[in-house]
This record gives structure tokens, C-alpha cells and sequence, in this order.
């Protein structure tokens, strides 16, 4: 789309074609199983604490009682935002800012998880499907540490080659990845 910001034309047509692109994407599945992967802690004078991230695989209402983190510890959703706006229900694929009760800034870190109580569990061992880009410098070895990006979190994993001493670049393998700390994944991310 032909723009110019010195001159101010085309910015129409910009703003239609970026429209029309976000109108074509499908609404984010709703698994019924709420996940959002923190990118932010902080705390705001009169809330408390918040947390900000996408959220994935479900809906978060106010007054649910959510897992944080891996090791167990729940709170209640005190409030939420989506996209500037309060909401009573925040949606699939959806920014949310979430207020927690009762949680200090110490407790929740960014790359952990707020979850559905019970609807994940957490894991330090995780199987995949390599693909490793054809340009890449190496291949890929067995027993070889990498470091993992999943949602906002990284974190060091240990692979194991699966049928195989490498994968070469261009290649694809079946690796298994020992986590050093345990995260919540699914199936499919």
C-alpha cells in the first residue's frame, strides 16, 4: 500500500488493508482450558499486583481461581483488562492484563504461567518435531543444550536425539527435551 507520512496520503488505504487483514484471521480456539504465559509483573497503587500476556486454549472470568506459576499455589482473578477495556470475560488470543488477589510481586516472575486450577501439569520432559532451518551453521547433536523459548518464558533444555546422532540443517528428528525447570506446555505448541 503506497504511503507517504510527509505528504499524509495513503493512509486510508493502510488503515483498510491492516482492517481487512485482522478481519480475515480466524477468532483463537477455546479449549476451555485458560493459559496465559506472563511478559509482565508489576504492581498498581489500589489493585495490588498484575500480570499481562496472551491468553491461550480459553476464557478467563473475574472471580476464577487460577494456578500461577509451577508450583501450585492459586489465586482469584480480581480483574481484568483486554486491549485497554475492563472485561468481566477475557477471550482466547486476546492481551489481557489480569489483577491477582493476594499475590506479591516475588511470587509470579515473567515466562511463568497463570492457568486453570487443575488443568495442566507441569513438565520437565517434553517430546518434539525438530525442523531445523536449512541455512543453520550446524547440525543438530545428540545430547546437545539448548535454550527453549516458549510463550515469554526461556529455559535451558538438554536433547535428546530420538532414532538419531544428528539432524542435519534442512532436516527434521524427533528430539525429546529434558526442561532444568518445569514448564506448562500442550499439545501442538
Amino acid at each position: 500500500v503506497p504511503v507517504s507520512a510527509v505528504r499524509g496520503t495513503g493512509l486510508d488505504a493502510l488503515r483498510a488493508a491492516l482492517s481487512a487483514q485482522v478481519d480475515a484471521v480466524p477468532p483463537a480456539p477455546d479449549h476451555g482450558r485458560p493459559r496465559l504465559s506472563v511478559d509482565r509483573v508489576f504492581t498498581l497503587a489500589g489493585f495490588g499486583t498484575v500480570v499481562t500476556g496472551t491468553l491461550r486454549d480459553g476464557r478467563l472470568r473475574v472471580g476464577d481461581t487460577v494456578a500461577v506459576g509451577t508450583g501450585g499455589a492459586t489465586t482469584r482473578v480480581r480483574g481484568l483488562q483486554s486491549h485497554g477495556r475492563t472485561v468481566e470475560v477475557a477471550l482466547p488470543g486476546t492481551r489481557v492484563a489480569v489483577n491477582l488477589v493476594g499475590l506479591d510481586v516475588a511470587d509470579i516472575a515473567r515466562g511463568d504461567d497463570v492457568t486453570a486450577v487443575d488443568a495442566y501439569r507441569p513438565t520437565q520432559l517434553v517430546d518434539v518435531e525438530v525442523a531445523l532451518l536449512p541455512d543453520a551453521p550446524a547440525p543438530l547433536k545428540h545430547d546437545r543444550t539448548l535454550q527453549l523459548f516458549h510463550g515469554a518464558a526461556e529455559v535451558p533444555a538438554h536433547a535428546r536425539l530420538i532414532g538419531a546422532e544428528s539432524i542435519p540443517p534442512g532436516g527434521r528428528g524427533a528430539v525429546q527435551f529434558w526442561l532444568a525447570r518445569p514448564m506448562v506446555l500442550a499439545a501442538g505448541d
